[in-house]
């Protein structure tokens, strides 16, 4: 069984789980959706985004390079073989600027195992090596992400 983890870690946890992972890019790219929903109504879908977590940092970056939202903080606990975490702290990295978000709150969940975990009181299933991301912000954007991880370093 595992143990939860410090909710006060200011160390993105989510490199515990995944740093048992041996797997590289997958052979056909990356794999991953992000859905942002403004305030106003304004809908961006990106496909074929790359998740990576890099020293203990999870980089999820557009596939034509041009945008990075990268989460460093995340206080993470178990739910059985699914990790959930709490992420605290994100920013975007854009046009050669980076910009803190005004982060209100954010779920992360992340499944190291070879098999679709199930989220709990929900009918959402995790696939395997996998994470989901959903969070807000205090100006009322909605940002979702679905999809494999590419690439984990230590």
């Amino acid at each position: 069984m595992k143990t939860p983890l410090s909710r006060s870690s200011a160390v993105f946890a989510v490199m515990l789980a995944l740093g048992g992972l041996a797997f590289g890019a997958s052979p056909a790219g990356a794999a991953g959706t992000v859905l942002i929903r403004q305030s106003s109504g304004q809908t961006n879908v990106y496909h074929g985004v790359a998740i990576k977590v890099i020293r203990n940092v999870l980089y999820m970056t557009t596939s034509d390079g041009k945008g990075t939202l990268v989460i460093s903080r995340a206080a993470c606990s178990y739910q059985g073989e699914l990790m959930i975490c709490f992420a605290t702290g994100a920013t975007l990295v854009q046009a050669g600027k980076t910009s803190a978000i005004d982060f209100r709150r954010g779920t992360l969940y992340v499944n190291s195992t070879d098999d679709p975990q199930q989220m709990a009181l929900s009918t959402t299933k995790v696939p395997p090596h996998s994470i989901l991301l959903s969070f807000s912000t205090d100006r009322g954007t909605y940002v979702s992400l679905s999809g494999r991880i590419d690439k984990v370093v230590k």
